[in-house]
């Protein structure tokens, strides 16, 4: 009796001292320590789910295909890096004249910095990317979110600085090709 005391005792105890710190998503005054393991970067007030979904952009022979997912608790582990968020992640895909000219939707949604597109909320209710990739040309973009409406979002791309993009082996890079895929500026439908 005494030793099953002693083990709910101890479970209860760890149980306490290993709690995750709740952080708000939108919260800019909170100091994250994104190495210790124990907080949770938390969407409180469910701004994500406005962009979950399918969104599409025409132009006549043209067209992009945006799809996002929230990821709940979702655990980070790279570098330095160990916590848990809540983050937007996806795939699109672009097509003229009826061929599919790029398709990210084989994507491995469950890594952490892998995906071609990876969204977050920032301490200001803005929607962000981590990561959009243009694997056609080698380019990342930085690429910003605007709720319009409940049915549209304005989607805006901003080619990052950098001249190569690192490849899996290191020290080995791939140039850069000029323009892009896809149209950086577009106002996408929910469908």
């Amino acid at each position: 009796m005494k030793y099953l005391l002693f083990i709910l005792t101890l479970t209860l105890s760890l149980q306490c001292t290993a709690q995750t710190q709740i952080i708000n998503l939108t919260d800019c005054d909170s100091y994250i320590n994104e190495s210790s393991g124990d907080y949770y970067r938390k969407d409180v007030n469910n701004i994500l789910n406005q962009y979950e979904g399918i969104w599409k952009w025409t132009q006549g022979n043209r067209e992009f295909i945006l799809t996002l997912i929230k990821q709940k608790h979702h655990y980070t582990q790279y570098a330095n890096d160990n916590y848990y968020e809540d983050r937007l992640v996806g795939h699109y895909q672009y097509k003229e004249n009826g061929i599919l000219i790029a398709d990210t939707s084989s994507d491995n949604l469950n890594k952490d910095y892998s995906p071609k597109v990876i969204f977050n909320l920032t301490c200001h209710s803005n929607i962000t990317s981590l990561s959009f990739n243009d694997y056609k040309k080698n380019k990342e973009y930085d690429v910003f979110l605007e709720k319009i409406s409940p049915t549209q979002i304005k989607f805006t791309g901003k080619e990052e600085g950098d001249v190569l993009v690192s490849r899996s082996a290191p020290g080995t890079y791939a140039p850069i090709y000029p323009g892009n895929t896809f149209p950086l500026k577009m106002v996408l439908t929910k469908q």
